[in-house]
C-alpha cells in the first residue's frame, strides 16, 4: 500500500495578463502489485563475518507474480585506488523461501556479473514472501573504522524495485598471542628467553592487557622488556609471571592498518606488541 499525493496547476489569461493557480493536494491509496523491503539482521560486521539478509515481498494484486527475478549485487562498489568495482560479500549456502510464514523451498542463486540472481517461482495473490540468505565478508570488505557495506537488490525486471540494506564495520580489537622460548635445548645455568608476540588485527587498539604465565620451571634474575624498553612493574613468584603487577604500567596493542591494492583487495597489517622475559634456569 502506498500513498499518492498530487496537485494540478492551471494557467489562464485575461487581457494581457497571465496567471497560474494551483489546485488542492489530492490523495489516494495505491494498491501496488508488488512491494519489497530488505534488511540485515546483524548490527555490524568484521573480517570474515557472516551476515543474514532478508527480502520481504508483498503481493497485493489479485493475481500471482510468477517467476520473479531478484538480482543482488552483494555490496559491489569501487574503492579508492582500485581499477574496477569489487564485491565485498560472498554468498554462503542456499537461500530459504517462506510464503505467508510457511517454508516453501530452498533456492540456489545463479552467479551473474552483477552478483547473484534468484528466481522465485511464484508469489501468490494477496500473499507475503520472505527470502532469507547469508553472505560472508570477504577480502574486499572494507575494515577501517567508518566503513560500511551497502547491499542492493533489484526485484523484478519490467518495472524493477530497488531495495538495499547497509551495515557498518564493527569497531573492535582482534588480538592473538604467540610465545617462543630460546634456546632449544636448554641446560641448567643457561639464560632462558621467552618472547611473547601480541598482534591486533582489529581496527581499534586493545588496552588494559594483563599477561600471566606459569612457567614449568623456576627462574632467577628475571627481567622483562616491552617493545625493547625495560619494565619493573611485574611479579615473578617462583615460576609465575604477572605483567603488569600494580597497574602503574599500562599495556596496549595498537590497531591494525589497512591498505587496498589495485585489485581492491584489503591487506591487514596487524598492530604489534612484543614482550621479552629473560631469566636464569
Amino acid at each position: 500500500m502506498a500513498t499518492i499525493l498530487n496537485q494540478a496547476n492551471l494557467t489562464y489569461t485575461y487581457g494581457t495578463t497571465t496567471e497560474t493557480v494551483a489546485s488542492n493536494i489530492a490523495e489516494t491509496e495505491w494498491n501496488a502489485a508488488l512491494a519489497a523491503e530488505k534488511r540485515v539482521l546483524e548490527d555490524a560486521y568484521r573480517e570474515g563475518s557472516t551476515l543474514t539478509y532478508l527480502i520481504s515481498l508483498t503481493n497485493d494484486a489479485a493475481a500471482p507474480v510468477e517467476n520473479l527475478v531478484i538480482t543482488d549485487n552483494l555490496g559491489a562498489f569501487t574503492p579508492a585506488g582500485a581499477a574496477a568495482p569489487v564485491v565485498p560479500l560472498t554468498f554462503a549456502g542456499n537461500a530459504t523461501l517462506f510464503i505467508d510464514g510457511v517454508f516453501s523451498e530452498e533456492l540456489t542463486p545463479t552467479p551473474v556479473p552483477e552478483g547473484i540472481r534468484f528466481t522465485i517461482p511464484s508469489v501468490p495473490a494477496n500473499a507475503n514472501a520472505l527470502l532469507i540468505y547469508q553472505a560472508t565478508a570477504n577480502a574486499y570488505a572494507p575494515l577501517a573504522v567508518g566503513s560500511e557495506i551497502t547491499n542492493t537488490a533489484t526485484v523484478g525486471e519490467t518495472e524493477p524495485l530497488t531495495v538495499s540494506a547497509t551495515v557498518p564495520v564493527a569497531e573492535y580489537a582482534d588480538v592473538s598471542i604467540e610465545k617462543e622460548m630460546r634456546p632449544n635445548p636448554i641446560t641448567d645455568g643457561d639464560t632462558l628467553t621467552a618472547i611473547f608476540t601480541i598482534e591486533n588485527r582489529g581496527n581499534t587498539a586493545a588496552t588494559g592487557l594483563v599477561l600471566t604465565d606459569d612457567f614449568p620451571v623456576s627462574l632467577s634474575n628475571v627481567a622483562v622488556t616491552v617493545n625493547g624498553a625495560p619494565v619493573t612493574d611485574f611479579t615473578f613468584d617462583g615460576n609465575s609471571l604477572t605483567l603488569p603487577a600494580s597497574g602503574a604500567t599500562t599495556l596496549s596493542v595498537p590497531k591494525a592498518t589497512f591498505s587496498v591494492d589495485a585489485t581492491g583487495a584489503v591487506s591487514v597489517t596487524p598492530g604489534v606488541l612484543t614482550i621479552v622475559l629473560t631469566g636464569t634456569i
